[in-house]
């Protein structure tokens, strides 16, 4: 809601000319000729005409003094005064103090480039040296950030230069109460066994192959694949085999599938998951191509 003005420019040169005239009977008894030839009315009627020029002056705000506020607000430039406006009016409305989840997460990646995702979990503490760790804390915040992937890695990691950065970058934004941390993500490790019967024209081979790529960008951590906060496998999500099912069925060359299975990852070997495997809120979902090679097969 817009402050209010007051409206300082609000008595015209009449309204000044009447009030004057109607005080001479109270401070000069004997003058008695009102008419506009009088001399002294002529006297009124110019002091009338100044001040209703400083009222209109008082009413608005001098091009100097329009520019010392821009200034005081962030502007530097030399813009003309309506562009210099418009440009500061456009930087206030953008965020800049970091206080829900959204705002960290938006300011990140707004900061900076490399980072393709940002996801904020608020009255989570998370342990900067084992990730995986998070501890209930009102009043504090942990900023997971996920990196663009370099050279096909399939689990981006921030540097510690990036994590860093960030940190000092969000210090200067939170509030004073707030006590935020930055990590990488927790990957969790899945794989999928079925049984694919395909059909009559298509290689087996090629259409493994194809259930493979669409396995690996349905579960990508980044991308336009899937619904999430920034593309790619939202966080938190569980894995459910029905929809593991789907994305093998909508293959090209998939007549129907025979039997399926989710694995996880349980230290260095892989158990069964059922029919959904959990993700943490910290987590993505990594799905392990090389193990998809043994276990889908055509029949």
């Amino acid at each position: 809601m817009p402050i209010p003005l007051s409206n300082l420019d609000n008595r015209t040169f009449d309204d000044l000319v009447k009030e004057l005239q109607a005080l001479i009977p109270r401070y000069s008894p004997d003058w008695t000729d009102h008419n506009a030839s009088d001399p002294g009315i002529v006297l009124i009627e110019l002091f009338a005409w100044v001040t209703e020029i400083l009222l209109y002056r008082i009413n608005r705000i001098p091009q100097e003094g329009e520019q010392v506020l821009l200034r005081l607000l962030g502007n530097t430039g030399s813009a003309a005064n309506d562009q210099a406006r418009a440009a500061t009016m456009q930087a206030m409305q953008g965020r800049w103090r970091a206080v829900t989840a959204a705002d960290f997460e938006q300011l990140v990646l707004g900061q900076y480039p490399s980072v393709a995702r940002a996801r904020c979990l608020a009255d989570v503490a998370a342990d900067p040296a084992d990730p995986s760790v998070l501890t209930g804390k009102t009043g504090h915040v942990s900023v997971i950030i996920v990196p663009y992937p370099q050279n096909g890695e399939s689990k981006p990691l921030p540097a510690a230069t990036l994590i860093d950065d960030v940190f000092s970058f969000l210090d200067q934004r939170r509030l004073v109460t707030c006590r935020h941390h930055v990590v990488g993500p927790v990957y969790t490790d899945i794989a999928v066994g079925a049984v694919v019967v395909c059909n009559l024209g298509p290689k087996p081979d090629d259409v493994k192959g194809m259930i493979i790529e669409n396995l690996k960008n349905f579960f990508s951590p980044v991308g336009d694949d899937n619904e999430g906060e920034s593309g790619g496998w939202p966080f938190g999500r569980d894995v459910y085999e029905s929809e593991v099912c789907a994305v093998i069925e909508e293959t090209a060359g998939v007549d129907h599938i025979e039997s399926l299975a989710l694995f996880r990852k349980n230290g260095q070997a892989w158990v069964g998951g059922g029919n959904k495997i959990v993700i943490a809120p910290n987590s993505l979902v990594h799905f392990d191509d090389s193990l998809a090679q043994t276990l889908i097969s055509g029949a």
